[in-house]
């Protein structure tokens, strides 16, 4: 079932729900740039028949959503968060972020405590940049060869017209898959098209990588952070490497930390039932 839901400041917020609304709240926040339906349709529907209400939605800039007119940083994507869960009159919910979601969450929780009943960060980091040319500031690894290749790659021939924009986006998902697991282009091939199919010109995505850039580093705060959390981190991420999911659960007092031998920044989409489970077992535990 797809709903509209209004943030604070008038914009819009396309969501998208799975299951049935007795049961516990899951609410899934992607990561930068990347509208809701990147997470696997298999994913929402394995978690729902577990017996939770499985909520995935657009971030403000994305998909469907609306376009804001100014500057923000990742509070604001926390405020939005916050606005679906209360707005959807879900109560709390268990809240599942993926990379620079993962952020959000972990800002929603501090932010708004009462609205989280646990949190599994998947990808994800205390510290992180839009711009992946710069190091995090607070000494943890940049991003790996591949992924700094891959923007040198769009900065010296940027993609033209609707077909180079999908070559480029499927390549992104291949970087971002990483090299050790196979590679179903046909599945990403059909998500960009999708996506680029909901979207609306002009394409404001870019502003996550700016709200990134303006968001200081969360690890002094979510010292704080009271609320049983799972890590799940790829081994072989590119983009923020296993030393940042190590140091959510270092920070992080209630956390456990679950590395994935061989995966990269995202999972691919086969993987659901694997994610699924590791998602499900945290929620029970809680």
């Amino acid at each position: 079932m797809e709903r509209p839901i209004a943030t604070q400041d008038g914009l819009r917020l396309w969501t998208e729900t799975f299951g049935s609304r007795r049961d516990p709240a899951v609410l899934l926040v992607m990561g930068g740039t990347a509208p809701g339906i990147v997470w696997p349709d298999e994913l929402c529907r394995l978690i729902a028949a577990d017996g939770y209400f499985v909520v995935r939605y657009d971030h403000r800039d994305t998909g469907r959503s609306g376009k804001s007119d100014g500057e923000y940083d990742l509070s604001t994507l926390a405020a939005d968060a916050a606005d679906v869960i209360v707005g959807l009159g879900l109560g709390s919910a268990h809240v599942v972020g993926q990379s620079v979601g993962g952020m959000v969450a972990q800002l929603l929780a501090l932010d708004r405590p009462e609205l989280v009943r646990s949190l599994v960060l998947l990808s994800s980091s205390p510290d992180a940049n839009g711009d992946v040319r710069l190091p995090p500031r607070t000494g943890l690894p940049g991003p790996r060869p591949p992924m700094l290749e891959r923007a040198a790659r769009l900065t010296a021939c940027p993609p033209r017209g609707p077909e180079e924009c999908l070559a480029a986006a499927v390549d992104g998902w291949r970087v971002l898959v990483g090299a050790a697991v196979p590679f179903d282009q046909a599945y990403w091939v059909d998500l960009v098209r999708r996506v680029m199919a909901r979207g609306h010109e002009p394409d404001t995505s870019w502003r996550h990588t700016a709200a990134l850039d303006r968001t200081p580093p969360l690890t002094g705060r979510i010292a704080a952070l009271d609320v049983p959390t799972l890590v799940v981190h790829g081994e072989q991420d590119p983009v923020l490497p296993l030393e940042h999911g190590e140091e959510l659960h270092r920070v992080i007092r209630r956390a456990r930390l679950w590395r994935i031998a061989g995966m990269g920044h995202i999972f691919p989409p086969h993987w659901s039932s694997t994610i699924r489970s590791l998602v499900v077992d945290h929620l029970r535990r809680t």
